[in-house]
């Protein structure tokens, strides 16, 4: 899973081709830190990217999309949201998540 800042998440997911996870997390989060191993598990088993955006470094893209909690992990196809999930996701969920959308 890579780190994105908020001009690599434009030009990245905004601005790129296909499907993205984006997980919008926290530090300080525990929540987050749980989530986190399952998107690196994730991010090597799966042929779409999976980026990460942590709301305290990148507030402005987390205010662009209304991210009020975290984490809130959201799916985007060419550059375009698709979907949000809020709260701790299983591998499983997350994969049926973005299985339509493939």
């Amino acid at each position: 899973m890579k780190e994105l800042n908020s001009n690599e998440f434009r030009k990245e997911v905004e601005s790129g081709e296909g499907l993205s996870l984006v997980d919008f997390s926290a530090t300080w989060c525990g929540p987050c830190q749980m989530q986190a191993p399952i998107l690196e598990e994730l991010s090597s088993q799966v042929d779409f990217n999976i980026f990460g955006i942590d709301v305290d470094q990148s507030p402005d893209i987390a205010g662009q999309y209304n991210v009020n909690a975290v984490p809130s992990l959201m799916i985007f196809k060419d550059g375009v949201l698709k979907e949000t999930l809020v709260g701790f996701h299983s591998k499983e969920a997350l994969l049926e998540a973005v299985e339509k959308f493939q």
